[in-house]
């Protein structure tokens, strides 16, 4: 049903309410206002609806395998960061997890970005160290040997 059809379905539904004369005009006009207005506002709930079905139509449920192995380790990474300091917790949580930049960490720390970037960096490296993980050795290039032959 279109848009004037379903002002006039109101209209002929709430008839004793239609004011008479000039000033039924107006009434008609905010009726299609307020048609208009439910319209936009149900499509939009449709897009959004839509968008968030989408969203998860696309991520798999993982197996129960995946999950026990997830768990695992979800205890170990929260064992390891019960073993740093306060102050690490605190850093590494207010950025990984809250999303928080590092200059607004930086502000609630009163103190520069930079140190925010050295003590997270800090804080990484002992979480690592807690959980095992060990740093790789930075690779280099093999150094290609030329055999130089004489003509």
């Amino acid at each position: 049903m279109d848009a004037a059809s379903e002002v006039f379905v109101v209209a002929l539904r709430r008839i004793e309410k239609v004011p008479a004369g000039d000033e039924a005009l107006a009434w008609l006009y905010g009726t299609a206002r307020n048609v208009l207005r439910n319209r936009a506002r149900t499509t939009r709930r449709q897009r959004r609806l839509a968008a968030k079905v989408a969203s998860h139509a696309n991520h798999s449920v993982p197996g129960p395998e995946t999950q026990v192995v997830r768990n695992e380790e979800h205890q170990a990474l929260i064992k390891a960061m019960s073993q740093l300091s306060d102050k690490d917790q605190e850093i590494i949580r207010l950025v990984q997890w809250e999303g928080l930049s590092r200059e607004t960490v930086a502000e609630m720390f009163f103190v520069s970005r930079a140190a925010i970037d050295q003590r997270i960096s800090r804080a990484y490296k002992r979480l690592g160290r807690t959980l095992g993980v060990h740093e790789r050795e930075p690779r280099t290039a093999p150094v290609p040997q030329e055999e130089v032959g004489e003509a």
